[in-house]
């Protein structure tokens, strides 16, 4: 039992000396300021989306509120969006993946690019194709838990989308691993960290579901409730992200790669 301790507080530290808790922190900052103008331009593009279908997981009830928030407050301002919203919006849109390849540079001890211009441009182009991606994703997976409700029981459908939120979950986090990398990273050299952080992912979000359900944070926070429990989900899934990123960079050495930018 005490080697067991020891091995987990020897692994904490590990993760701790690297910073894991305040670069997920701010991570999570500029993914809050990225969030809300990326839906914006979802809207903008394809209409009036119900972001809920894109998370239709029971599990992920416990954030729904604030992320109905989010959609409605986007197409009121889509309503009247001129030039200059567009421009900022489409700029703030790019600030997680602009600060998730810096994040990678401090994770995997590379110095700092300059070439910011070149990743703003290419985190647009992300941007883009996240929009696109969601676009095709959701009327799918829709569709197909639609037919799969006609010839199984519910329960079963609840498991099969587990299974594909899984897997989806370890595809995300291996594209964002091989992005947040400032070396050429193939992606057989991201499985290892992109695993660990789905591992996380999953076993976080199964406690989550379960600690607001019995925790009952609308009585603590009120009306903020929702921004709070928001704020804390984002903060830890973030955490088992740049975890699973340290993990791979603890494999990576600078003389073996070139960088990408």
């Amino acid at each position: 039992m005490r080697k067991a301790v020891k091995k987990i507080r020897k692994i904490f530290r590990y993760y701790a000396d690297r910073r894991f808790s305040t670069i997920a922190g701010t991570l999570v900052y500029f993914f809050l300021m990225s969030i809300a103008p990326f839906i914006l331009w979802l809207t903008l593009l394809l209409g009036s989306v119900n972001i809920e279908q894109i998370l239709p997981d029971s599990l992920f009830n416990s954030i729904s509120p604030f992320i109905s928030y989010l959609e409605s407050s986007a197409q009121s301002a889509a309503g009247g969006a001129g030039i200059i919203l567009l421009i900022t919006s489409l700029y703030s849109s790019t600030n997680f993946f602009y600060h998730l390849r810096r994040s990678g540079e401090i994770v995997y001890g590379s110095p700092r690019v300059k070439e910011g211009v070149k990743l703003r441009i290419i985190s647009a182009v992300l941007i883009v194709i996240t929009i696109i991606a969601l676009s095709l994703l959701v009327p799918v997976a829709i569709s197909a838990r639609f037919i799969l409700l006609t010839f199984m029981p519910e329960i079963l459908c609840d498991i099969i989308a587990m299974i594909f939120l899984t897997v989806l979950a370890f595809a995300v986090a291996l594209l964002l691993n091989i992005f947040a990398c400032p070396y050429k990273l193939k992606p057989s050299q991201a499985l290892t960290g992109s695993l660990l952080t789905t591992v996380l992912w999953v076993i976080f979000v199964l406690g989550f579901a379960v600690y607001v359900q019995f925790a009952s944070p609308g009585k603590l926070y009120g009306a903020i409730a929702s921004v709070i429990v928001f704020l804390l989900w984002c903060y830890f899934m973030m955490c088992c992200f740049v975890i699973g990123m340290i993990k791979n960079g603890s494999y990576m050495t600078r003389k073996r790669y070139k960088t990408l930018l």
